[in-house]
């Protein structure tokens, strides 16, 4: 399936902007009347070391009522480790969005979206689990020989969309209401974009901010709802108790707490919660929960930047794991796996792990979805197991071609 770049005006460039309860601390919001946009384009962040920077110029004047909103994708770490090779995201969006606005609203818990019958998918491809499980050997391989403790591998799903003319708007917030609504998680996200539109429904808090004090709840660690109570109950149990996803949740929150040292205050670091269950609609999870105080005239961006792209889907040593990553992968993540930010001009400065999350690109008369799956592998991970896993994540693909 041959990439398909952004083709034109944006069809969705009307539709506003929306953040779940979990970036707000109360009900989901709408965001409107944008006054500013900074977007980088692909490739630009390979040679802009100081692109942190201007992202914290962009967010450091905010209208009174509004908010900084969008994303930061995956490929932004070119500029904090650019000696790192990492290859170009397929879908040829913005490697960063991010738009001030002047408004904020109320809104609905997912845009409403026309619910056709039938799928939407004119065709999809899931990638082969033969290559999925090839890829954990070597990842298992790695960690054997010393090389990382951990590295996190994804697979990209892809579905080609029709478009009828003028009926990118609709499509775009019928994926949107599929996506989040069986499961909608506290940091699901409606993000239009020049050429698209990035769509997520992330259950991950990568950073919040608050004045000086700065929390992180890393998740690892996951097993899959199952239908009868009883049943359900014993695959959370043995999650909880799992030696393989508590060792792979334990070495991320080591890893989250170091890159929370390089900007937090001496002593001020603690554990709030370390492998402690969270139940969603469809699977379960461990996370863990790091608190800290950020030194004096540390901002949310500058914090963001110690600890980007977050731990949980990278590995560590994490230098190490995107190598590894970028080498089976081989393409970039786009959206995935970078942050969805809001930063509103007062209250916390929230940033999730733009996982469980799609990227809609449009072209003529038709669409690309792209909806990557993935998870940590250590030296305990079953290939076959970890394949499961994949497919179990990627209940928001199928949600939204029905």
């Amino acid at each position: 399936m041959p990439p398909l770049m952004p083709h034109g005006a944006p069809p969705s460039s009307s539709l506003p902007s929306l953040f779940g309860p979990g970036f707000t601390g109360g009900g989901p919001v709408m965001a409107e009347a944008a006054c500013e946009v900074l977007s980088v384009p692909p490739g630009a962040a390979a040679s802009d070391t100081g692109l942190f920077e201007h992202i914290a110029a962009f967010c450091a004047e905010i209208p009174p009522g509004g908010a900084v909103g969008g994303y930061i994708g995956y490929e932004a770490a070119r500029a904090l480790y650019p000696e790192l090779d990492l290859p170009s995201s397929p879908d040829g969006l913005p490697v960063v969005h991010l738009v001030k606005y002047r408004s904020l609203r109320p809104a609905p818990e997912a845009l409403e979206g026309p619910q056709e019958a039938g799928p939407f998918a004119a065709a999809a491809v899931r990638p082969d689990g033969a290559v999925y499980r090839r890829q954990v050997e070597e990842v298992i391989a790695a960690i054997l020989e010393g090389d990382i403790f951990q590295a996190n591998i994804s697979r990209r799903l892809t579905a080609r969309l029709d478009v009828l003319e003028g009926g990118g708007e609709a499509l775009t917030t019928a994926l949107f209401a599929r996506m989040t609504g069986v499961a909608p998680a506290a940091y699901h996200a409606f993000l239009p974009v020049p050429g698209g539109a990035v769509l997520s429904n992330s259950p991950e808090l990568f950073l919040s901010v608050d004045g000086r004090d700065i929390a992180a709840e890393p998740i690892k660690g996951t097993a899959p709802r199952l239908a009868d109570p009883d049943a359900d109950r014993v695959a959370a149990e043995a999650l909880a108790l799992s030696e393989k996803d508590r060792a792979e949740n334990i070495m991320i929150a080591d890893l989250l707490r170091n890159d929370l040292a390089k900007v937090c205050a001496d002593h001020s670091i603690r554990e709030a919660a370390i492998c402690a269950l969270r139940s969603l609609p469809k699977v379960h999870h461990l996370y863990s929960r790091i608190e800290g105080r950020l030194r004096d005239g540390i901002g949310p961006i500058e914090a963001l930047a110690a600890a980007f792209p977050c731990g949980s889907i990278t590995g560590a040593p994490k230098h190490r794991a995107m190598q590894v990553i970028s080498r089976l992968e081989g393409e970039g993540r786009g959206p995935y796996c970078g942050t969805v930010a809001f930063i509103p001009s007062q209250g916390p400065a929230v940033f999730s792990v733009a996982i469980r999350t799609a990227a809609l690109v449009f072209g003529e008369g038709e669409a690309r979805l792209d909806y990557r799956a993935g998870g940590g592998i250590t030296a305990l991970s079953d290939p076959q197991a970890e394949y499961e896993e994949t497919e179990a994540k990627a209940y928001g693909f199928e949600a939204m071609l029905g």
